[in-house]
């Protein structure tokens, strides 16, 4: 019989990764059993593999299968939380925004663009353009490029030109700014192939029964 690995170490999840993983967790007792492959569950197995933990993930049906998938797919800073003062927040999620971008998954998070029509021709492009100002400005205190363009702003000629179908007496004018869009469920694959390579036992398809261990060490 042939002696199974200490680790599953793979980026492939395929069925004789899947089975490896269910065999070693049989027989290895884990430091932590994470239940659930979605973006939760994938991101704590990868984040306790690499801190040294020996990490079990299973997920009873596929990776992403449930909220995971079906998000609004944007990877955003939170504009609308500026006009809540909450600053704190939008800069963390700008720099995060920027990482995604440009360093941890280029190849799932590319630049969307949006639109927002301006109806008032002074005190609503002002206020409104402070607020990507300040937008723009908190992308860029990540010390690196914040991976997208500035906004602009734009004349009712430029937006009828972009956007022919919108209501000739329906704006005044434009401002355009830019977030981020991701494939969220390759994403929590990807986490998922990670976690598998750093040392974790992932497998899909599978399901966990309740169990607890006492101080004495006997399993219930």
């Amino acid at each position: 019989m042939a002696r199974l690995k200490s680790v599953t170490r793979s980026t492939k999840l395929g069925p004789e990764e899947r089975e490896a993983a269910l065999a070693r967790l049989k027989e290895k007792e884990l430091d932590i059993l994470v239940v659930g492959g979605g973006i939760v569950g994938t991101g704590a197995a990868l984040d306790a593999v690499t801190r040294g933990l020996s990490t079990g993930l299973l997920e009873a049906r596929d990776w992403a299968s449930g909220t995971s998938s079906r998000s609004s797919k944007l990877v955003h800073g939170g504009i609308r939380y500026l006009e809540q003062l909450d600053f704190r927040l939008v800069r963390d999620a700008l720099i995060e925004r920027g990482l995604l971008l440009q360093r941890i998954a280029p190849h799932l998070v590319k630049p969307v663009r949006f639109l927002y029509p301006v109806q008032k021709r002074i005190f609503e492009r002002f206020y409104v353009g402070a607020g990507m100002m300040l937008y723009d400005i908190f992308s860029y205190t990540g010390g690196r490029p914040p991976g997208v363009p500035h906004h602009r702003h734009l004349s009712k000629r430029q937006v009828m030109k972009a956007i022919p179908s919108l209501s000739n007496d329906a704006l005044v004018g434009g401002i355009t700014y830019y977030d981020a869009q991701v494939d969220d469920a390759r994403y929590v694959a990807s986490l998922a192939r990670t976690a598998s390579f750093y040392g974790a036992h992932v497998a899909s398809r599978s399901t966990s029964r309740a169990s607890s261990r006492s101080a004495s060490g006997s399993s219930a």
